[in-house]
C-alpha cells in the first residue's frame, strides 16, 4: 500500500490542490482551517471533489462529504482515519 496514505500532510496537500483546481483558485490560496464555503464551494464542486476522492482512494464516500467535513483539515483528518483503519483491518 502507498505509504503516503499514512501521512496526514499528504491528504492536506492533495486536498488543497484538488479544491484550488476545481474552484479555480490560485495555488496555496486556501487556508486549511477555513470553511470551504467561504471560498465559494457549491454542491456541484463538492460532489466533483468527493467523486475524485472516491476514484483515487478506491472507497465509497458520502455525497455530503465536504459539508460534513467543511475544511481541508477536517477532511484530511477524516480520510486519514478511514485509510489507516482500513489498513489495520487488512493486516
Amino acid at each position: 500500500m502507498n505509504s503516503a496514505l499514512f501521512d496526514l500532510d499528504h491528504y492536506r496537500g492533495k486536498l488543497g490542490s484538488m479544491v484550488e483546481r476545481e474552484m479555480r483558485l490560485s495555488d496555496g490560496s486556501v487556508a486549511t482551517d477555513r470553511n470551504l464555503a467561504e471560498y465559494g464551494l457549491d454542491s456541484i464542486t463538492a460532489l466533483t471533489i468527493a467523486g475524485d476522492l472516491e476514484d483515487e482512494l478506491g472507497i465509497e464516500l458520502p455525497s455530503t462529504l465536504l459539508w460534513d467535513y467543511p475544511s481541508i483539515d477536517a477532511l484530511a483528518n477524516y480520510l486519514y482515519g478511514i485509510m489507516t483503519a482500513r489498513a489495520g483491518d487488512a493486516a
